[in-house]
């Protein structure tokens, strides 16, 4: 004897509420989705700042809901960059080799 199963409610009620990134197909036809930051390659970077400048950092970020010290990073290293590049007149060409690291010979 077969048991035929029982449909139960038949859809998601959280799909109203929570909608999957492809339920909604107008968006994806019609605009490129763009990768979020999460999803680009990261790689981690270290070094040294005044305690001070860490500091007033790490306040701005307690202090600035969803901000992480990642982005603050992230986002300072972006506008100093192209900061040199504006003076320099364009951007800078590749490294032909990874930096070396440890303190500058002077």
């Amino acid at each position: 004897m077969a048991v035929s199963r029982r449909q139960t409610i038949g859809s998601n009620p959280l799909d109203a509420v929570v909608p999957h990134p492809g339920n909604n197909r107008q968006t994806a036809k019609t605009e490129p989705a763009a990768i979020p930051d999460e999803k680009k390659p990261k790689e981690r970077m270290t070094f040294h700042l005044p305690v001070e400048t860490m500091d007033r950092a790490k306040n701005a970020v307690y202090w600035t809901p969803g901000l992480t010290l990642a982005d603050l990073a992230d986002e300072a290293l972006k506008d100093a960059v192209d900061k040199l590049e504006k003076k320099r007149g364009e951007r800078f060409p590749p490294r032909a080799s990874e930096l070396k690291g440890g303190r500058p010979i002077k």
